[in-house]
């Protein structure tokens, strides 16, 4: 096993402690619809180390813990401090934070899966649309879930929050593909490692 493997699978252990703390503080606090969206965001993360691992996929470490910590700060500041329905700004910083680890990780997912031998201008146009697509498709679920559950605090109380969510997105899109133009400017290679 390699050494990038052993990183791997210790962030995810470690991941998983703090997802099993954060499940166990908000049953504590009655929030049992919390633990139930924590536990399959634990369990989705788990499948994917899994097939990572069994179809040998080379995930930077960076982008990994870049996700992780999307998914984190998801679960404990938004969900367990409850930041979504108490800060004005913080929906927005996770949807900033969100796209850009998400793009960097769909981006790197497929350059891996496909190495696709693609230009540096259609990289940075793919990577933004990754972004928004990404965005678009959380503000789906967002939705579904609000008329499907009707929370006591919507997901999307108005049109208002949504389109500043998408802007949001746009605003972390833009950032991979800063990143992914560094990356390509001292690399001359996708990052795929």
């Amino acid at each position: 096993m390699t050494s990038q493997r052993k990183v791997a699978l210790a962030l995810t252990g470690i991941f998983l402690v703090l997802f099993i703390v954060i499940i166990i503080g908000v049953l504590e606090q009655g929030r049992y619809d919390y633990a139930k969206n924590i536990a399959i965001k634990a369990a989705l993360w788990v499948i994917y180390t899994f097939l990572e691992m069994k179809y040998n996929v080379q995930l930077s470490n960076y982008i990994r813990v870049l996700v992780m910590a999307v998914l984190l700060s998801d679960s404990f500041a938004g969900l367990y401090l409850n930041l979504y329905a108490t800060s004005a700004i913080f929906d927005k910083i996770q949807h900033v934070f969100g796209s850009y680890a998400f793009s960097l990780f769909v981006y790197t997912l497929i350059c891996t899966l496909t190495r696709p031998v693609i230009n540096r201008a259609f990289s940075l146009f793919f990577i933004i649309s990754l972004g928004l697509s990404i965005g678009a498709i959380y503000e789906i679920g967002e939705f579904i879930g609000d008329a499907t559950m009707r929370p006591a605090i919507p997901s999307q109380p108005s049109l208002l929050d949504t389109n500043l969510d998408l802007l949001a997105d746009l605003g972390g899109a833009l950032l991979a593909a800063i990143h992914i133009a560094i990356v390509l400017t001292y690399n001359r290679t996708p990052p795929v490692r």
